[in-house]
């Protein structure tokens, strides 16, 4: 992993820690966020497609903060506003 990856994770989710598991067989490497005692409170399973290529790495990185801020309960706003608006325009068919 590069140090730059490495770096950028650890500053987008500070004060968590983060770490790398070596390549498995099929390419993928779990990524851990671990907490000040040293539990891991996260970890997903990324493709090789995922970490090779800058711009997907930063997309996994961004579903991660979402997901990390649903289940802590704080949806950003503008998804807030994105949820509500699909929310309004749900057709419920009745046949």
């Amino acid at each position: 992993m590069e140090l730059t990856n490495q770096q950028l994770v650890d500053h987008l989710f500070n004060p968590l820690r983060s770490s790398f598991s070596s390549p498995r067989p099929d390419g993928s490497i779990i990524l851990a966020l671990h907490d000040e005692s040293d539990s891991t409170v996260y970890s997903r399973v990324l493709a090789k497609p995922q970490f090779d290529n800058q711009d997907a790495f930063a997309q996994s990185l961004e579903e991660i903060r979402l997901e990390l801020a649903v289940r802590a309960g704080n949806i950003p706003a503008d998804l807030r506003k994105t949820l509500k608006e699909q929310d309004s325009v749900l057709s419920y068919r009745t046949a």
